[in-house]
């Protein structure tokens, strides 16, 4: 039976091989079965250090050569496939993209009409070698690269894989015969080699293998999807039965599926979105029946979120805050826990209003901006079990200072709609504005001194003034300046507001300007950017206006006492122990 297999194989996958450097029919055939991209997407490979669905590998393949989540509207899983079948062709078609800016300018590519660009226009280009080069003599002396070296680095890395994408060397898709998950597995190329020298050295299961990928892409190329569907369910049976005795790895891939079908951030930012309006709508008293469909919908993108960030833990077996997409995530979460407590306990639309727009910006940002989303292994200096705790209190710290920030700004709007008097409104806000401030320098204290230990035990002292650890302790001392202020007397309720809007820069810096504009121990997974990016210059020049028209709608009341016999007056005692 085996050596029927192996003779089948031979025959189709030698058709397919001498028919791949022919113009390929398109994938979708006219029949009426259509082509099972999302099953094709359960095959199991090997890629950046661990087993994932190809559907996976399909997805971050096409967003690092493309720039965008699928290409000419197919599934991943289908670019994959026609990519790969037919190299020859997409050789010489521009699915490389690279943005306009220094890189383009330093390959004398400032002309080309659109950001993408065949093999041909960058492969071998001796500038492009020469940055890389200068990138890596750079590296190895320690120093951090500059953006464009950086971006040619990354664009060498996209290069070499589609050239092995086209050739069959990347993903890995043939397991071992234990099927050891972190044993290297084979390529498909090698496995043809081993039938071609010698079949009788081909386990059933590798013949079965390579059948079932001779008939996946001959079917490609024959736009025959019955053949395909057939082919990918043998593949992934057979890879399967190699997998059987590591359930842990199965249950894994499972539910890694499951999370790339469910998109649970998209459905959070989705509902958090729908929360802020009803949230917003709810602050004016007619409409405040709308309040309990607020809190539900801030409840449904809390629950999404976590289903998102369980599942990231349990597909990646560590805590999802390793990198610079997962610690915004983990921001975003601790933010939005943080807001429904306040709002479950003051009862108060403001924390409501602050959480779900803060929430649905945050995963906005991790959407769209250009950060690596895979789920990957942890770099040596993180494989310790203080990351569970050191960098989720320090970014939970953050979260706490970024509601204060949206809280103080909606303090110092009531303070302006009220002529710089204190109301209820305004007082309930001021000490919960004090209090979510109090919390976030408690813990980012906290972060810091946890992550003096684990200095000690990984680097052999607990301080070395690097910019992350200088940059975090600036921070807490500017905050608990501003406390020690409101404590003492010098600073109002009106003061501390303004402080919360305006140290907010601060933690900006230490969480994101210290990973990509200084060099540190703490950059993991950071890198370089080409200069601040505009939308830091709108962010504080809209926070500049802000202050300002507060200053001036407030000018000469900053020193006013609250009017005798007013409620100002006689809650004033509250607000300044609140």
């Amino acid at each position: 039976m085996k050596h029927i297999f192996i003779a089948l194989f031979i025959a189709l996958f030698g058709f397919s091989y001498l028919n791949s450097y022919a113009q390929a029919p398109e994938p979708i055939g006219d029949g009426l079965e259509q082509f099972e991209w999302e099953m094709a997407g359960r095959i199991v490979v090997q890629h950046g250090g661990r087993v994932k669905p190809l559907d996976t590998f399909a997805r971050e393949m096409v967003k690092s050569i493309y720039a965008k989540d699928a290409f000419q509207g197919q599934h991943p899983v289908e670019t994959y496939f026609r990519w790969m079948s037919d190299g020859s062709r997409w050789t010489n078609e521009p699915i490389l993209y690279l943005s306009k800016g220094d890189l383009r300018s330093e390959l004398g590519l400032d002309d080309h009409q659109d950001n993408y660009f065949t093999i041909g226009d960058l492969q071998g280009h001796p500038r492009l070698r020469d940055i890389v080069m200068e990138g890596m003599t750079a590296d190895q002396a320690g120093e951090k690269l500059t953006f464009t070296q950086t971006q040619a680095s990354d664009l060498m890395n996209r290069l070499g894989m589609l050239n092995a994408l086209f050739n069959h060397n990347v993903p890995l898709l043939v397991p071992p015969p234990d099927g050891d998950p972190l044993t290297t597995w084979g390529t498909m190329p090698d496995l043809l080699f081993k039938v071609d020298r010698d079949s009788t050295l081909v386990s059933e299961e590798e013949a079965s293998l390579a059948l079932a990928f001779a008939g996946m892409y001959h079917s490609l190329h024959d736009g025959r999807a019955d053949m395909f569907n057939m082919s990918a369910s043998v593949f992934i049976n057979t890879q399967m039965a190699l997998l059987q005795n590591h359930p842990a790895v199965i249950s894994s891939l499972d539910w890694e599926v499951a999370y790339n079908a469910l998109e649970p951030f998209m459905w959070a930012r989705i509902l958090l979105i729908v929360s802020f309006v009803l949230f917003l709508l709810s602050l004016k008293e007619s409409w405040i029946r709308l309040k309990p469909l607020a809190i539900t919908g801030m409840l449904g993108g809390i629950v999404m979120y976590s289903v998102g960030m369980i599942m990231r833990w349990y597909i990646g077996g560590r805590a999802p805050w390793s990198n610079m997409y997962e610690s915004l995530l983990a921001i975003g979460w601790s933010l939005l826990i943080v807001a429904l407590i306040f709002e479950l306990v003051k009862k108060d639309r403001i924390f409501g209003l602050s959480g779900s727009v803060m929430g649905a910006v945050v995963l906005g940002i991790a959407a769209y901006a250009s950060l690596d989303r895979g789920i990957n292994p942890l770099v040596p200096a993180l494989q310790s079990y203080w990351l569970t705790y050191h960098v989720i209190i320090i970014l939970a710290s953050y979260a706490c200072l970024a509601l204060a920030m949206m809280v103080g700004h909606g303090v110092l709007i009531s303070a302006v709609r009220n002529q710089g008097e204190p109301n209820e409104t305004t007082k309930r806000w001021s000490g919960a504005n004090l209090k979510i401030m109090q919390l976030g320098s408690v813990l980012l204290i906290l972060g810091i001194l946890l992550g003096a230990v684990w200095a000690n035990v990984s680097w052999g002292r607990f301080w070395g003034w690097d910019p992350k650890e200088t940059w975090a302790l600036i921070t807490w001392f500017v905050y608990i300046i501003f406390l020690h202020g409101r404590s003492a007397g010098w600073l109002m309720w009106r003061g501390l507001a303004v402080a919360s809007v305006a140290a907010f820069p601060i933690v900006i810096m230490t969480y994101y300007g210290v990973n990509f504009y200084l060099s540190g121990l703490h950059s993991y997974g950071a890198g370089s950017t080409p200069g601040i990016p505009w939308e830091a210059y709108a962010y504080l020049g809209a926070e500049v206006l802000f202050l300002g028209w507060v200053f001036f709608a407030m000018r000469g009341t900053w020193r006013r006492r609250p009017k005798s016999g007013s409620p100002a007056r006689v809650r004033e005692p509250e607000v300044q122990n609140a």
